[in-house]
């Protein structure tokens, strides 16, 4: 069957498998196509953009998602997970003869929102991240699990001493690295795998001790893709001064050069069978998926991992979820649940945002080990299940169930989320669409770091540097060394960064494919594949039987 988006007014189609899905669900067929179902909910994610400000409960100063002119109330992250309050003290009846979500908005209005959304009781040493769970000693993370000693990087999965890097699962010592699993000591490097002790790798596998190589498979002593004996690679990679800011900036600049001249792979797919998309590992089913693992029977996700069953139009953590759609930013157990966007080990849940540990909701908000409640109202299971039933009725004659939230009631500005990672729009075009921008703060573009040279190494750097705000080069925005960062530039022997992290995170994304799916001539054999490379760009792109003989 096919459709057109009510958003892009293009037209899309609800495969047979799609209809699956839809009929587990009960739900109607959506009215927008996957890729302006995926922008909406990418805005309901703001990983990185965070506030100072005070909570409205205690008055203390705390760090927060939210900045101070929004129009609800923000509680600290131990203010919100206390029993000072209870989200059922802000319950309302349902009106029959109103639409959902100008209901759903009044109450959104007046709950206290948490500040940071990380999982409750999992972080250690770790204030100062948001969208995270299970962390120790990290620092501006977002989108991270299970991580240890980790830095200024994003959707990170089971990693220790990681710094600067996306995308990457249970890695250990790595810095600039994008796209990696199961790598150790790795530098500069993108889309590798049980790599180590190497710097400016692309599409490598099992490597250890090379430098600037592509399309490599356990290889070792090698520099741009020549064999050397122990001997001669250690007197190359000495005369590349890779401890030296200029050393590094050269060998990249070179490797830039040098990948072009080489073949990419078509897609990313990894262990995993029937599965269509990209960078999509350890998979069974994953059905136009993107930046996921551990996932089985699953449709039109992104960001996910840690075995997910059953889902479709979900997309940001997971974490042992079965049978969700349409749902943002949830995890953690999950169960049955749809139309919920930031929410924790919640069961059979519709339409709820930040509620926790609860089952049986439908439209509530913050609420906290509770179940059956409609507006944060509290009803018997026969009740609950009653209104329920009428509720979804009356959704249904107003065209509301079966539809995301709307975009006016996200709580972020779309520039603050991070859906412009992937759907990058200027200013006009946001506000031309009716959705938020939000203006940087005049103090925050006033104020200017010092201009200070960084030394050409790690070593040359006295600990004073901590307290010194520094000035990025490419952006003239303020930024600082952390005592923990430097020992690890230290203990890695690399120079400091010049830029700030957002800059730096801002050149990785830039690096990785969008989640778009285009028709491309193989670049050896000629056939017709499928690629998250356009056919405007200059790489050559192989499909994966003439790119698995090509590097095999």
């Amino acid at each position: 069957m096919n459709k057109l988006c009510t958003e892009c007014q293009l037209s899309f189609e609800i495969t047979d498998e799609d209809q699956r899905f839809l009929d587990l669900f009960q739900v109607p067929a959506p009215l927008t196509c996957p890729t302006c179902r995926l922008q909406r909910r990418l805005c309901e994610r703001n990983t990185r953009s965070l506030y100072y400000r005070k909570c409205d409960l205690s008055g203390k100063q705390i760090i927060s998602q939210y900045h101070q002119n929004q129009p609800f109330p923000v509680y600290g992250v131990d203010e919100w997970t206390s029993d000072q309050w209870d989200g059922l003290t802000y319950g309302k009846d349902i009106d029959f003869n109103r639409p959902f979500f100008a209901q759903f908005q009044e109450l959104q209005q007046v709950v206290p929102h948490l500040a940071l959304f990380n999982t409750p009781g999992t972080m250690e040493n770790s204030d100062y991240n948001n969208a995270t769970g299970y962390l120790k000693n990290c620092y501006l993370l977002s989108e991270s699990d299970y991580c240890e000693d980790c830095y200024y990087s994003n959707l990170l999965k089971k990693t220790k001493d990681v710094v600067d890097c996306s995308v990457c699962y249970d890695c250990e010592r790595c810095y600039e690295c994008i796209d990696c699993i199961k790598c150790y000591s790795l530098l500069h490097s993108q889309d590798c795998q049980n790599c180590s002790d190497s710097f400016a790798l692309l599409n490598c596998h099992g490597c250890k001790d090379c430098i600037g190589c592509v399309n490599q498979r356990n290889k070792q002593y090698m520099i741009y893709n020549v064999q050397y004996s122990k001997a001669e690679y250690e007197q190359h990679k000495n005369s590349f001064a890779l401890h030296t800011k200029s050393g590094m900036k050269k060998l990249l600049a070179d490797c830039e050069g040098f990948f072009k001249t080489q073949p990419y792979r078509a897609l990313i797919i990894e262990k995993s069978e029937g599965s269509s998309g990209d960078r999509i590992y350890d998979c069974k089913g994953a059905v136009h998926c993107f930046d996921v693992k551990d996932l089985e029977d699953c449709r039109y996700c992104e960001r996910l991992s840690i075995n997910c069953k059953t889902c479709m139009d979900f997309n940001s953590w997971g974490d042992k979820c079965e049978l969700i759609y349409q749902c943002s930013a949830c995890g953690d157990r999950a169960y049955n649940s749809k139309f919920c966007s930031t929410c924790i080990s919640v069961a059979n849940c519709e339409y709820c945002f930040e509620c926790t540990n609860s089952q049986d909701l439908f439209g509530c908000i913050g609420l906290k080990n509770k179940k059956f409640c409609i507006f944060n109202k509290q009803y018997s299971e026969a009740e609950y299940k009653t209104l329920k039933e009428n509720l979804i009725a009356h959704m249904r004659t107003t065209g509301e169930y079966g539809e995301y939230f709307p975009m006016s009631l996200c709580a972020f500005a779309y520039n603050e989320t991070f859906a412009p990672d992937l759907f990058p729009m200027t200013k006009a075009e946001v506000e031309a669409k009716g959705w938020k921008w939000h203006e940087e703060e005049e103090n925050q573009k006033k104020y200017m770091g010092a201009e200070v040279t960084l030394p050409e190494t790690a070593t040359e750097v006295s600990d004073d540097i901590c307290k010194q705000i520094l000035q990025c080069e490419a952006t003239q925005k303020p930024y600082k060394i952390i005592p923990q960062e430097l020992k690890f530039y230290r203990s890695m022997n690399i120079p400091l960064p010049s830029v700030s992290p957002d800059h730096r995170h801002k050149t990785r994304i830039a690096k990785r494919n969008p989640y778009t799916l285009y028709d491309r001539t193989c670049g050896k054999c000629g056939k017709e594949t499928q690629t998250t490379y356009s056919k405007e760009r200059a790489e050559t792109v192989y499909c994966e039987e003439c790119y698995l003989s090509t590097v095999y």
